[in-house]
């Protein structure tokens, strides 16, 4: 039996309905648990940018580097890092691992939290603090 081409209108209707529905295999349904954990995650996010504005204001000394990050639940290292211009900076760092709730396209809703201000080699605030936060195990 020989099959019959399909015709110009029904491709044209059809096409519409594959376009729409292209991002489904990417959708991913998020509970209520889901939604809150992620709103916990994005407020601390939040938080921490305002407060490591506020807390580490270039000049604050290390002791109080030390205790920002240790009440805000970030392990503290200092490094040294190279820098182009004036050979060697130091760093505060900090980062730990969290859950959220993760946009589709990710595996998990495991997050990373992380915070850096550069200091001198005594442990000063030189400039202003960076946070980053990323979902990890994302396509």
């Amino acid at each position: 039996m020989k099959r019959k081409p399909l015709s110009a209108s029904v491709v044209l209707i059809l096409l519409p309905v594959l376009f729409s529905c292209q991002g489904c295999a990417f959708y991913r349904y998020h509970s209520t648990s889901c939604k809150q954990r992620g709103a916990r995650y994005d407020a601390r996010v939040e938080k921490l940018k305002k407060d490591a504005h506020e807390g580490l204001r270039i000049g604050t000394k290390k002791q109080d580097v030390i205790r920002f990050f240790e009440e805000n639940r970030l392990p503290v290292e200092f490094v040294k890092v190279p820098y182009e211009r004036s050979g060697t900076v130091y760093e505060a760092t900090g980062t730990t691992y969290t859950t959220g709730c993760a946009p589709s396209g990710c595996g998990s809703d495991d997050a990373l939290l992380g915070l850096r201000v550069k200091v001198d080699e005594a442990g000063t605030v030189i400039s202003e603090p960076a946070v980053g936060s990323i979902y990890t195990n994302c396509l």
